[in-house]
């Protein structure tokens, strides 16, 4: 059925089946290539001829990539069409993960993940997608299944890619996404549905010039801290650019009719608790993950904590939290549906947060860190699927894609931040030339993410809960009325 013969009701009738069936299965792939290649990377190090260290820039890029286009190809779809940026990010994955198995050369290795940064954007242009043609209750289930997609995807590929990466010749083995994501071209270019709304206003290409720079410049600075520390002038060079180039864009959008992001809409009583959480949770997503693999390795005979795990048993621990953050994205919707969805919010950044200090207090037990591992996958998984839920729900229906992709990207920016400061926490805990940090590095961390999830519990607390069903708003709405409406169940 042609999207412009069809009206949104008609739409979300007939097409519900084929928008949340097969981006599903996109969403699927996008983990199933964000997990794939972590295991290969000694391997690729290995092909290419390149240190362990210098393997590090392989994911760096591709973050630093992702900072860049998510905002853009996110606003580009709420203006010219959310499948239209979905192709071609998809293609764009395509010809990344083609010149990253078949060009052996570094250089050209890195060109080719800077071409799979628009891997990110993928799921604000699916939201957008099904909030376009879905809503209410259905449309939270479908988005809490497209973010379940993208975390089992990612365990999927993890195994995957071991397993593979262990028994096929390295060219062989580093084909295989090629091959998925050819798939997804197929099923984006033949079966997946537009959205509706467009928002055909001039393009601000100094916002996104502006926007692009900060980004640059306060991840690749962030990312400087986190191998040189803060006490290095390097970092602080970049992280000076970027604020600076923060402000400037933030200037900017406030004195143009058609800015790349509407400041007035995103620092509004309705969205700003939401990108405030996810700032504060994706310093915990990201600035733990190798925390928890050191900790958990770590001999506990020698130092005093850890328990020398392997690292196939350190996978199973992984694995087992991402599974419990599937289970939590997958059923967010039906538990918003008795306490709201502020409710699933305040509980999920509660339990992360008891997660953390159980780990603070006891993490001499297996026990209770296999207890806080489940108790954070869950609750990760409610904030996963409830996040950008709200905030689809809670921004113009002309502005979804960029909406979301903003949240992806203050996710990212916290992780980013997370990153630097965790390093510098553990090296304030080790001894000159001792080969692991004290306990008390580790507890730090834990203490901080405790005090993050607390602080987004009571930012939380002033996001508005009234009336049964939700509400879209317009661009006009959301300026002149958005700071004193709540957020609609």
């Amino acid at each position: 059925m042609n999207a412009n013969n069809t009206t949104p009701q008609q739409g979300a009738a007939v097409k519900v089946g084929a928008v949340v069936g097969f981006l599903i299965f996109v969403e699927l792939t996008s983990g199933f290539i964000q997990g794939y290649y972590l295991p290969l990377f000694g391997s690729i190090a290995q092909h290419l001829g390149v240190s362990d260290a210098d393997i590090t820039w392989f994911n760096t890029i591709q973050t630093l990539a992702a900072a860049v286009c998510v905002p853009i190809l996110a606003k580009l779809g709420d203006m010219f069409g959310h499948r239209r940026m979905l192709r071609i990010g998809i293609i764009s994955v395509f010809i990344g993960v083609l010149i990253t198995a078949f060009v052996p050369s570094y250089p050209a290795v890195l060109a080719g993940r800077l071409l799979v940064g628009p891997l990110a954007v993928w799921l604000p242009l699916e939201i957008a997608i099904i909030h376009s043609r879905i809503q209410g209750e259905t449309g939270r289930k479908a988005i809490g299944f497209l973010v379940s997609a993208l975390t089992g995807g990612a365990v999927l590929g993890s195994i995957v890619g071991g397993l593979f990466g262990s028994r096929l010749p390295i060219v062989i083995a580093l084909a295989v996404p090629a091959i998925i994501v050819l798939l997804c071209v197929i099923v984006v270019f033949t079966v997946v549905p537009d959205s509706f709304e467009r928002n055909p206003v001039r393009i601000d290409w100094l916002g996104f010039i502006l926007l692009a720079v900060s980004m640059l410049a306060l991840l690749f600075g962030m990312r400087l801290a986190q191998a040189e520390g803060f006490a290095s002038l390097t970092p602080w060079a970049c992280l000076i650019v970027g604020f600076v180039a923060v402000a400037v864009f933030v200037w900017w959008e406030l004195r143009i009719p058609n800015p790349a992001i509407n400041i007035r809409v995103v620092t509004s009583r309705a969205l700003w608790p939401a990108y405030a959480t996810s700032f504060l949770f994706g310093m915990a997503l990201f600035g733990t993950q190798t925390i928890t693999t050191t900790f958990l390795a770590a001999p506990g005979a020698e130092v005093g904590y850890g328990f020398g795990f392997k690292t196939s048993v350190i996978g199973l621990f992984t694995a087992g939290s991402a599974l419990c953050a599937v289970i939590g994205a997958a059923v967010f919707a039906n538990l918003a549906r008795v306490i709201t969805i502020r409710g699933v919010l305040l509980l999920a950044v509660s339990v992360a947060a008891v997660g953390n200090i159980m780990l603070a207090v006891g993490h001499t037990s297996l026990t209770v860190v296999i207890v806080s591992i489940v108790a954070s996958g869950l609750a990760g998984g409610l904030l996963l699927g409830a996040l950008p839920a709200l905030v689809a729900e809670r921004s113009p229906r002309s502005e979804t894609g960029i909406a979301t992709g903003l949240y992806n990207t203050l996710k990212t920016l916290g992780g980013a931040l997370a990153g630097a400061v965790f390093a510098v926490v553990l090296s304030a805990f080790t001894a000159p030339g001792a080969a692991y940090t004290s306990a008390g590095g580790y507890v730090s961390v834990w203490i901080i993410c405790a005090a993050g999830f607390a602080l987004a519990a009571l930012i939380l607390l002033l996001v508005r809960v009234q009336g049964t069903q939700t509400m879209a708003l317009t661009v006009q709405d959301a300026e002149t009325e958005i700071n004193t409406e709540g957020v609609t169940e």
